[in-house]
């Protein structure tokens, strides 16, 4: 299957992310963070993703936070200063396929699935 690796431009980030999360609130994601410390740590699987947002105002301005899960078992991950925000897209759909945002010395990835139909009836409840 091929790709189309789209960097996204900084100034757009906001509504970008605001555009996954009205998007694809009918999705899984999976999150991953890449350190070069602690190497590849697992943060979410195969859950429904709730918010992806750019904090434009206050003291955390410039981050990213991630919040995934069901009603009463959410996960929040920040990235507090990102330097760049890449999108791979399935060339065939256009359908974003994972989303890369690093920060120095690492970066976290989101990678995106539609749940079979009878998953998505269960992640309801």
């Amino acid at each position: 299957m091929a790709h189309i690796n789209q960097q996204i431009p900084r100034e757009e980030w906001a509504s970008y992310l605001s555009g996954i999360s009205r998007q694809d609130a009918t999705r899984w994601v999976r999150v991953e963070s890449i350190d070069a410390e602690t190497g590849d740590q697992p943060l979410a699987d195969r859950l429904p993703l709730v918010d992806i947002t750019l904090e434009t105002k206050g003291s955390d301005s410039g981050a990213v936070q991630i919040i995934v899960g069901r009603e009463n078992e959410r996960i929040t991950h920040r990235i507090l200063e990102p330097d760049h925000l890449y999108a791979e897209l399935d060339s065939q759909t256009g359908e974003l396929e994972c989303l890369e945002i690093g920060e120095r010395g690492g970066k976290t990835l989101v990678f995106f699935e539609r749940p079979s139909e009878a998953e998505e009836i269960s992640a309801r409840f």
